[in-house]
């Protein structure tokens, strides 16, 4: 679904971590931990195509390889603009609930990139956004303000936005930020519920470690001397003829928080 290889994120000069390997495969749900600083965001919007100042290789289901950097920039450049990276999907934190759309027209106004130039989208992406709001539950709010909306019913109308894009995979950033404990509780469900439904590959950033170990399939961790850990069940997941390797691979995901965070005491 989502091939990294030897992938270096940072900004400026600075580099927060090197040669960051993995797969993510059809309907895995992934949390992605560190403390704050270790590029948690940074890699999520790498892997969005939204930052690209270090040189990386990224390949998706068209099969991106390792380049030099002046030709895998040229390639990332040109397969941008023809829709390639449009199958992954950064749903940020904080997004703002202004005030005047239904969460229908929201939906909507999320796929402008499919739509004409009157705003209208396809038949076809209609019967996605209804599809999209069966799974996540929400088609009695379709004419609610958005701005009504609780932060927990908020996140689901984003999660719907990219199932009516048809995403393959959806990052997230903190999609559990500011929620109270239910709320929390209900959206990391429905993370997984959508990855097993769908098929889509999930990767969310999350501080709330406790809930989101319930819900995740596997780990990743970014540590604050620069290293990327993984754990779960890769091989099984990984395709034979794959040269893709864990930057760090562990062996239970006990393992990564405690490297991750060296002064977690309890998980």
């Amino acid at each position: 679904m989502l091939k990294v290889e030897h992938m270096t994120i940072g900004y400026g000069d600075r580099i927060l971590a090197r040669d960051i390997s993995f797969e993510l495969a059809p309907g895995e749900c992934v949390l992605l931990a560190g403390p704050n600083g270790t590029g948690k965001t940074t890699l999520l919007k790498r892997l969005a195509s939204m930052s690209r100042q270090i040189p990386s290789s990224v390949s998706d289901l068209l099969g991106m390889t390792k380049e030099s950097p002046s030709k895998q920039q040229t390639r990332c450049h040109s397969e941008r603009s023809e829709g390639i990276y449009s199958r992954t999907i950064l749903i940020p934190t904080n997004i703002p609930k202004v005030k005047g759309f239904t969460v229908e027209a929201f939906i909507r106004t999320g796929c402008y990139r499919e739509s004409d130039w009157r705003g209208r989208i396809s038949r076809q992406m209609s019967e996605r956004m209804e599809e999209a709001m069966e799974v996540l539950r929400i088609k009695e709010l379709r004419k609610r303000d958005i701005s009504t909306l609780s932060d927990g019913e908020f996140q689901k109308a984003c999660l719907a936005t990219g199932l009516t894009r048809k995403a393959e995979v959806m990052l997230l950033d903190e999609p559990t930020a500011h929620l109270d404990v239910e709320s929390r509780i209900d959206v990391l469900r429905t993370l997984r519920e959508v990855a097993r439904k769908t098929g889509t590959a999930i990767l969310f950033s999350s501080h709330d470690l406790h809930d989101a170990l319930r819900v995740v399939d596997r780990i990743f961790a970014l540590t604050r001397d620069g290293r990327f850990l993984t754990t779960g069940p890769f091989d099984k997941l990984r395709a034979p003829e794959s040269s893709v390797i864990p930057s760090e691979a562990k062996e239970s995901m006990e393992e990564v928080l405690r490297d991750a965070f060296p002064h977690l005491s309890s998980l």
